[in-house]
């Protein structure tokens, strides 16, 4: 049986025997029992059968936990109107709210809208014309400003009130109503719904029918404006009715609507998508997120999130959102905890869910019990000790794989339960379940040891770390001294060093693991290895004195030839390779050629190509051992050599937030410090610039003293600026003048600095390669990556030649019966011999 025999409410092929139809659903809610779909399928087949007394058996039983859909919403109202006797109007309202809270649809709205005017035509109920406009006004305030439903509303409402103002024409506030209506009609028309055009007709004829034709002024105004939109909404509407471009439509509706900044119709588009999509637990999410954020109703977040749970009764997400909603709200204890009852038991599919909804609730009873002044936390307790033990069984090892939820487990009782034995229990576990090669875990178990527990402890946890450690071991050698320091005594401090000292030295002889030397092949493949966007893989080139160069063009690297050279046996050194980079001939593409730097790493082609018009092809320069990143510039070939012209006009132009260097593709010809370095007399230094400020502020700031050829505001290498600007003028004299004027100048509410540029000299590099001589040990090169810790103050050690003088005319060394007086050679040994920490000491101690 089809969707469309589903949904059809005709009787007219009552006399077809649903008897098989019916059977088969049931067979197949056999093992989908709590299938939604199902289950509004079965009543429809159930009411066209004529099998009432089932049909209200399974009616009562679906509702409690799955929602109906607005067809069979609809038959059980109308069902139950036509029960003898007639239910009362308070009976049937109640009726309407259960199926609007199920799914808030228009033809719901517009039947309870109808049904509250007949109850206000007739004689023998209480209830007036104001119940049937309130009635119309909460449908309006649900569903009116919705562009695909909103309209129906809008003229089933006008229409009543039409009716009831012809009937009130002898009535003293005639005119008062008269008002009122026109009012509507405003309100009515400056709504965009796909009926606009109907409710601007019915808003001509009144104003025509009344002889209020100068109310048609300011409707017309509205009613442009509201055109305006329904043009724009109506191509998102053609979309949506494509059954293959629907959601596109959808979200492109959803995205228009939260452009116009105005809650009530991005609480519609809200609405409509959860319509639309009703299973899709992504959009009740963000409409209940909204809610919380935006409307910051607790009550209205309570409902969404009620609603949401009613379609996607499997969401964990919506769980955990709909608990902390509830607690915000100030609903009562049990509402929660049933809710949380609900959630644990049916939704935890995952290990990482189970975690994140026992740790919501965990905190949700923290903060319930502090708010009743309550000390006892036995029962966060219970729920954390149920879920660490719930999540082992369901999903075994790999149920806290970073460990998480355990340390707030062990938090908790060592600083609200002030259970220390359970805490260091709990990070035993986690200590041996893999995570005792992290010098940060155990720093973190220590740290709660000198918070809650004792140093014992704590020293215990940092011995042990010393042989367990592998990673940042560096950590626990500067924690555990540290810690000594500030708790131990000398002679704990001693030993620790004595410890720490011999870790260093025992890891510092482990050998290093040797990485197996690559076979040079014979000949090399001349094609250039690509990455996986098709472009050259540029690698780093190391000279001999040890500094990277940049990359060669492409272009270069396709003319050299690669050559191999045998290894000699002799100790000297090879041969430096040239990496000269000759003058590109006109025509060539080392002629179209550009050097760009400066880049953010994620910068892609496409980025470059929208800042410098006719590229041809761009390549990156990338890191080593990765095809996803570059080093931060590219060579990028022109089409033509004009296009090089204009593309060197653009150097410095922004790209994702930094200034974009661009230059030759020649080495001497890069962009670099351009700038002066000594005194320039026609320019001035200003300082304290605003950040905002602008090129044309200063101009028009500083032109009163002379002409300004130039502005240069200074900026980062990201492009932000740095509060300091140059300014250039036609002259010295002006220069002068602005300097000498003694005049307080201001922009932007900062009174500027200014003075004569002189920029301070460009400091001289120094070495071969660029970059300052390193201190090398004397004792030879550091083994691996250990660190040796000493008791020599910074302040000692950095003077090491006055020191070595000093130990050498101290007597530190034992006494000997030979002499007492030192020779040569006994001060020659003594300075060679390594002092004890007992010499040290007495070192120290002397005057």
């Amino acid at each position: 049986m089809s969707d469309v025999d589903m949904e059809s409410g005709s009787d007219s092929s009552g006399l077809e025997d649903y008897d098989e139809a019916i059977s088969n659903i049931k067979k197949k809610m056999v093992d989908e029992d709590r299938s939604i779909s199902l289950a509004n399928q079965l009543l429809i087949l159930l009411r066209k059968n004529g099998d009432f007394e089932e049909l209200e058996e399974k009616r009562n039983e679906f509702v409690e936990w799955a929602p109906l859909n607005p067809l069979n919403w609809k038959n059980w109202i109308e069902d139950f109107r036509k029960r003898t006797p007639e239910p009362k109007v308070e009976e049937v309202e109640e009726m309407f709210e259960r199926a609007l809270f199920d799914e808030n649809d228009v033809t719901i709205w517009a039947d309870r809208c109808i049904y509250a005017h007949d109850c206000a035509k007739d004689r023998n109920k209480k209830e007036d014309f104001e119940f049937c406009r309130q009635t119309c006004e909460k449908a309006l305030t649900a569903i009116g400003s919705r562009y695909d439903a909103g309209g129906h509303i809008w003229l089933l409402y006008l229409q009543y009130e039409l009716t009831e103002l012809k009937n009130s024409q002898n009535l003293p506030d005639y005119q008062e109503r008269v008002d009122q209506l026109i009012h509507l009609f405003q309100r009515a028309v400056r709504t965009p719904t796909d009926q606009l055009e109907d409710v601007f007709s019915a808003a001509e004829q009144f104003c025509a029918d009344f002889d209020r034709l100068n109310e048609m002024e300011e409707i017309r105004k509205y009613n442009d404006s509201s055109m305006r939109q329904k043009k724009q909404l109506e191509v998102f509407q053609e979309m949506i009715d494509n059954p293959e471009k629907r959601k596109d439509g959808l979200k492109q509706f959803f995205e228009h609507e939260k452009k116009t900044g105005l809650p009530i119709r991005i609480q519609m588009a809200h609405e409509r998508m959860v319509s639309e999509l009703d299973d899709n637990e992504e959009e009740w999410s963000a409409y209940g997120a909204w809610t919380e954020s935006v409307l910051k109703l607790p009550q209205v977040s309570v409902e969404v999130y009620e609603r949401a749970l009613r379609h996607c009764p499997y969401s964990y997400v919506l769980h955990q959102q709909a608990l902390l909603a509830l607690e915000r709200a100030r609903k009562p204890n049990e509402v929660i905890d049933q809710l949380w009852e609900r959630a644990k038991n049916n939704v935890i599919n995952a290990a990482d869910e189970g975690r994140g909804l026992y740790r919501t609730y965990a905190f949700l009873l923290r903060r319930r019990l502090v708010l009743a002044g309550s000390t006892n936390f036995s029962i966060m307790a219970e729920v954390f000790d149920e879920g660490a033990a719930l999540l082992k069984e369901w999903f075994s090892m790999a149920w806290d794989p970073t460990a998480e939820y355990r340390q707030m487990q062990a938090y908790f009782y060592a600083s609200l339960m002030k259970d220390m034995d359970k805490c260091r229990k709990i990070w035993n576990d986690i200590l041996a379940s893999g995570f005792g090669r992290f010098a940060g875990k155990w720093l973190e178990a220590v740290r709660l040891e000198r918070q809650f527990g004792d140093n014992e402890n704590a020293r215990r946890y940092l011995n042990k770390a010393l042989n367990s450690v592998s990673d940042n071991v560096n950590e626990i050698y500067l924690y555990y001294v540290q810690f000594e320091r500030e708790e131990g005594t000398l002679a704990e401090l001693e030993l620790v060093l004595e410890k720490v000292n011999a870790q260093v030295a025992h890891r510092a002889q482990r050998p290093q693991k040797k990485v197996p030397e690559k076979p040079v092949p014979a000949t090399k493949d001349k094609t250039q290895k690509r990455n996986v966007g098709g472009e050259p893989i540029v690698k780093k080139v190391k000279s001999n004195d040890g500094d990277f160069k940049a990359p060669l063009p492409p272009s270069i690297l396709k003319k050299s030839s690669p050559t191999t050279t045998p290894k000699s046996s002799s100790t000297s050194a090879a041969p430096s390779v040239s990496f000269d980079i000759p003058k590109a001939a006109p025509g060539t593409e080392d002629a179209r050629t550009i050097f760009v730097s400066n880049l953010d790493f994620t910068t892609s082609e496409d980025d470059i190509r929208q800042a410098i018009e006719g590229v041809s092809s761009i390549r990156f320069a990338r890191k080593a051992h990765t095809d996803e990143t570059h080093r931060g510039f590219a060579y990028v070939v022109m089409d033509n050599e004009e296009k090089v012209k204009a593309a060197l006009k653009k150097d410095r132009v922004p790209v994702k937030g930094r200034p974009m260097f661009i230059s030759a593709n020649d080495p001497e010809k890069r962009v670099g410090f351009k700038f002066s370095t000594g005194l320039e007399k026609s320019k001035i230094f200003v300082r304290n610039v605003h950040f905002q400020a602008t090129d044309d502020e200063l101009n028009a700031l500083f032109s009163k003293f002379g002409k300004v050829t130039s502005v240069r505001r200074v900026t980062h290498r990201d492009g932000k600026p740095k509060g300091v600007a140059f300014i250039d003028f036609e002259s010295e004299a002006c220069a002068q003048k602005c300097v000498a004027s003694g005049d307080k100048l201001t922009l932007r509410d900062r009174e500027l600095e200014v003075a004569i540029s002189n920029p301070p000299a460009k400091k001289e590099k120094h070495g071969k390669s660029g970059h300052a001589a390193r201190e090398v040990d004397e004792d030879g090169p550091r083994k691996g990556h250990a660190a040796k810790l000493q008791l020599l103050p910074r302040a000692i050690a950095n003077k090491a030649p006055q020191i070595t003088a000093r130990l050498d005319a101290m007597d530190v060394s034992e006494p000997t019966s030979s002499s007492s007086a030192p020779s040569t050679s006994s001060s020659a040994s003594s300075s060679s011999t390594p002092l004890s920490n007992d010499q040290f000491r007495k070192l120290f101690m002397r005057k």
